[in-house]
């Protein structure tokens, strides 16, 4: 069973490029309304589930370290919300 949270935080990691989707923790709160131990919870349920995968040692396009995060494994892509999904996306571009 996956939890508002979770389905929130699945789409907002599925919105992001297959190759450089991966966020953290700061970047996940910034997009939705959720508190720091709440997006913690969602992410290592999704990950458990094998909806989402988490990356150490990551780095800005600028090759700037970035820290950690997660990001969407491709069955977590599959089972994103679309309509959520096509949101966060536009939200980017606004």
């Amino acid at each position: 069973m996956t939890t508002p949270n979770e389905i929130k935080v699945l789409a907002l990691l599925a919105s992001g490029s297959e190759d450089f989707g991966v966020m953290s923790f700061a970047e996940i709160a910034h997009w939705v309304r959720l508190t720091r131990k709440e997006i913690r919870r969602a992410c290592r349920a999704l990950k458990r589930k094998g909806l989402a995968e988490f990356y150490r040692g990551c780095w800005t396009e600028d090759g700037v370290p970035a820290g950690s995060g997660y990001g969407a494994t491709k069955v977590g892509r599959e089972q994103a919300d679309a309509k959520l999904v096509e949101k966060f996306i536009d939200k980017r571009w606004i």
